[in-house]
């Protein structure tokens, strides 16, 4: 990767050299290692490389990327660290190089309802028109951020740049709902791609905002991000509903030789919608029945209950409940064995609580921190 943008900050701090070693061993918490050479530290991740240093007391950091974007992803996970372990005011954090002048995030889009349609009882889903959607056409990050206004506000304000680079969302009653979601399919292109909604009867914003959704309406995007599936000889994948998109997207990319199994849960037969799968793999649907989601043990059981292939390529991924994703990933990672290289369990929600209030509470482990700790 050539980097075509720069840009680098130095930030006053008490102990420089004690928040870098907590930023370095927090970036190893999450399989991103830093490289010293000559007393600076040098993290790669994508197309991203950033370098660390302490230079007399403070905090220097550079940035490298190939795009604005990138660039922008690589100034938040900068700013984001040095102000839980440095405990900077915004204000302390300024940048030079390119693209300081920007006045909203480079991955923000204004994107338009097309069309929507059912999948099924409990899912719609909805195909967005918007230009220049390259970075997003890809199978390494298939999840982005939908930003939604609230249901009364006609002429919404988006988000903009503060100083530090960190997006500035308005308040009040103009505050602005973010949620994460799959891309289901896109197509660059022609510019659109689709999203399917889980429809709740407690419904939050964006199951809100789906169920009433006509042609023509705007929101925003941002993105992409989240980790998911790598290709593996033997797979197995598991989750909800709320999974169901990421499954479908993963299982239609898979190589026709993929052998293993996959498990999802939801209310009824009828929420079942057909799979493309390879011809090696299992498909078993749970129905809960009247039982309320996130309350059963059905996913969490038929998970252990598998047979994990011995097999040195192989991969487990289930997207579910907080609490089911607690209890499969200790599961993997005690009972069987699987390294960090060869599972990925995420919480793509947590029982009474919201996203914004999931990303908050102890022990979190949502589809978001956990896979992509540089924001979208």
């Amino acid at each position: 990767m050539k980097p075509t943008f720069e840009t680098s900050t130095t930030v006053p701090l008490g102990d420089a050299a004690n928040v870098l070693a907590q930023v370095l061993a927090h970036l190893r918490e999450h399989d991103l290692l830093a490289i010293e050479r000559d007393n600076t530290w040098q993290v790669d991740y994508a197309d991203t490389k950033i370098r660390f240093s302490v230079l007399a007391g403070s905090l220097h950091a550079q940035v490298a990327a190939s795009s604005a974007a990138t660039l922008y992803e690589g100034k938040m996970m900068v700013v984001h660290h040095i102000q839980e372990f440095g405990h900077c005011k915004p204000e302390a954090i300024q940048w030079q190089g390119d693209n300081v002048s920007l006045d909203r995030p480079p991955a923000f889009r204004l994107i338009t309802v097309q069309a929507v349609s059912e999948v099924g009882p409990h899912m719609r889903r909805v195909r967005f028109n918007v230009d220049d959607l390259a970075r997003y056409d890809q199978n390494d990050n298939i999840h982005c951020k939908l930003i939604f206004p609230q249901p009364d506000v006609s002429e919404p304000e988006w988000p903009t740049l503060a100083a530090d680079g960190m997006p500035q969302f308005p308040k009040g009653d103009k505050r602005l709902d973010i949620r994460t979601y799959t891309i289901r399919r896109i197509s660059a292109p022609e510019g659109w791609f689709e999203v399917d909604f889980v429809l709740h009867e407690d419904a939050g914003p964006g199951s809100r905002w789906a169920a009433q959704a006509v042609a023509g309406q705007q929101i925003g995007l941002s993105g992409p991000g989240g980790r998911t599936a790598r290709s593996a000889g033997w797979m197995l994948l598991g989750g909800d509903e709320t999974a169901l998109p990421a499954i479908a997207r993963i299982t239609e990319a898979l190589p026709a030789d993929t052998n293993g199994v996959v498990l999802i849960e939801v209310q009824s037969p009828a929420d079942q919608i057909p799979l493309a799968t390879p011809a090696g793999m299992s498909v078993q649907w749970l129905h809960r029945g009247n039982a309320a989601a996130g309350t059963t043990t059905l996913l969490e059981d038929a998970v252990t209950a598998c047979t994990i292939s011995k097999d040195e390529d192989r991969f487990v991924w289930v997207g579910a409940e907080f609490s089911t994703a607690q209890t499969v990933r200790n599961w993997l990672r005690e009972a069987v064995g699987l390294g960090s290289r060869e599972q990925l369990v995420v919480a793509y929600w947590r029982r009474g609580l919201d996203e914004t209030q999931m990303k908050s509470a102890p022990g979190r482990a949502t589809a978001d921190e956990q896979a992509k700790q540089a924001g979208a």
